[in-house]
């Protein structure tokens, strides 16, 4: 009995001293084990990076405490914290993962300019995309890797461009995104980059318009055709977007005018509606579609649309080469001689303000078009990134490299404006040369009326030499499609209708 009472006293004791976390010694001195217990801290992989990161790490085997305590902090998601300790990081075993790891961190605190020019420069130089890390990283910024660009902007150097070339046929999101921005320029090879991108893609459509515009110079109608039917009509059917809408139609009267099919045409151009800014230029347009169709009546009634005072203030010296013309052609002498007025009068100030403009570094552009809207993006978002990671004094060679791309980006910004304003000296030198040959026209029937018709007028007749014959073309501005000259062949095809009076 009592080897059992003594039994349960130990075991009461024992139990007692267990749950205070001590023991006692032979000395009769407490041993504390409970801070000597080291629990595993607990990781959240809640991406595929994160995952791989650690997977990698963990197959390297023991590396040193430095690139250790790094690799926590990542998966701490201390991105700040870890971006800042980059350059600390030497072990050359784990190269790799520190350069994917670097980019991670430079995604993650938002440091996008940078994060993207990183890219492309490990991506071109070895076998980065194919690595488990790229793939890992490239899941989770492919899906939005364009809206990302969109937002933000980015300017794409020579240098990047080329770097861009060595990588065209690897598999990425964000490749085919960087890619497409490219072709955005190249033209030639925009529709190979429209498959490759998700169809609600944002570069999807700049990228159908470019490739309509390469295939229209290039006389390609059935290829435009099966750009608007596959790429372009599908994304419309979702979108609500007034101007995009109205450039569809503008694009399809064109095209369906380029083909021969002029009655076609100015349906597509009475579609666009009067809030938008395509207004002016398809009612300019569709005036010469009405022309070549000899809708007389129709035409007048469009002049009297191109003659309001409203478009004075407009830059449009074709509208009134247009009307000066139309009215040659219905016998309208006096109308016909106040468009040529009024073309001298409002393009007199036009010739001022491209003349400043072509000589101002600070000149404003014209219009506000995808490439100017994505520098004056990209400058914006690369002097606040430059802000920021100056406040969070991280490595300097991020600094250095943002102020070479604002320099660039300052350099190509000024060449787009420029050329904008070279190209409304050209559409006005261009119809100056064309309104010589309507004033020798007007002329020339008013004459013909006096001698054969014998009729008296206010209008004045005198000498007119005709100007220095040149192959002309007449270029809508902002996209650059061609459209032949419709001036003389126009003339001859109404021969006489004035003086046989089936014009009045």
């Amino acid at each position: 009995m009592k080897k059992i009472i003594v039994s349960l006293i130990l075991g009461s004791s024992f139990n007692l001293l267990a749950d205070s976390g001590t023991l006692q010694n032979l000395a009769g001195s407490d041993i504390d084990f409970s801070n000597q217990l080291q629990v595993q801290k607990k990781l959240s992989l809640d991406n595929p990076f994160a995952i791989q990161l650690y997977s990698t790490w963990k197959a390297l085997g023991v590396r040193d405490v430095a690139t250790n305590l790094w690799i926590e902090l990542i998966l701490d998601k201390q991105f700040n914290k870890a971006l800042s300790l980059v350059p600390s990081i030497k072990d050359q075993k784990s190269l790799a993962l520190k350069q994917a790891s670097e980019l991670y961190l430079l995604f993650q605190t938002g440091h996008v300019q940078t994060f993207l020019s990183q890219w492309i420069e490990l991506a071109s130089s070895g076998n980065f995309l194919q690595s488990e890390l790229a793939i890992a990283l490239d899941q989770i910024v492919g899906s939005k890797a364009t809206q990302i660009i969109v937002d933000n902007g980015f300017y794409l150097t020579q240098n990047a461009s080329e770097k861009l070339k060595r990588i065209e046929a690897t598999p990425s999101k964000l490749n085919y995104s960087l890619q497409a921005l490219k072709a955005l320029r190249t033209k030639d090879n925009a529709l190979v980059w429209i498959g490759k991108l998700d169809e609600s893609d944002p570069l999807r459509m700049p990228l159908a318009q470019t490739a309509l515009l390469h295939f229209a110079k290039n006389g390609k109608l059935g290829a435009s055709g099966k750009i608007i039917k596959t790429v372009i009509e599908p994304i419309l059917k979702n979108s609500n977007n007034e101007e995009e809408l109205s450039l569809y139609f503008m694009t399809l009267a064109r095209l369906l005018y380029q083909a021969g099919s002029v009655a076609e045409s100015t349906k597509y151009y009475d579609l666009i509606p009067e809030s938008s800014s395509y207004f002016l230029k398809a009612r300019t347009e569709s005036l010469w579609a009405h022309l070549k169709e000899r809708d007389y009546s129709r035409t007048k009634g469009e002049l009297a649309t191109l003659e309001l005072t409203v478009f004075n203030d407009k830059f449009y010296p074709e509208a009134y080469l247009v009307s000066a013309m139309a009215n040659v052609m219905l016998c309208q002498f006096s109308e016909s001689r106040d468009a040529l007025k009024r073309f001298v009068e409002v393009n007199r100030k036009w010739a001022k303000e491209i003349d400043k403009n072509l000589n101002d570094p600070k000149a404003q552009p014209v219009m506000a078009n995808f490439f100017i809207t994505n520098l004056q993006k990209a400058k914006a978002s690369l002097l606040k990134e430059k802000m920021s990671l100056e406040s969070k004094k991280l490595d300097s060679k991020y600094t250095m490299q943002i102020q070479d791309q604002v320099v660039a980006i300052d350099n190509s910004l000024q060449h787009e404006i420029n050329a904008q304003w070279i190209n409304r000296k050209t559409l006005l030198e261009t119809a100056l040369y064309k309104m010589q040959f309507v004033k020798i026209e007007l002329i020339s029937r008013m004459r013909q009326i006096e001698m054969n018709m014998k009729i008296a007028g206010s209008d004045e007749v005198s000498q007119q030499s005709a100007a220095t014959v040149r192959n002309n073309q007449l270029s809508f501005p902002y996209d650059g499609v061609l459209w032949g000259d419709e001036l003389f062949h126009m003339s001859a095809s109404i021969k006489n209708k004035c003086l046989k009076g089936e014009l009045k």
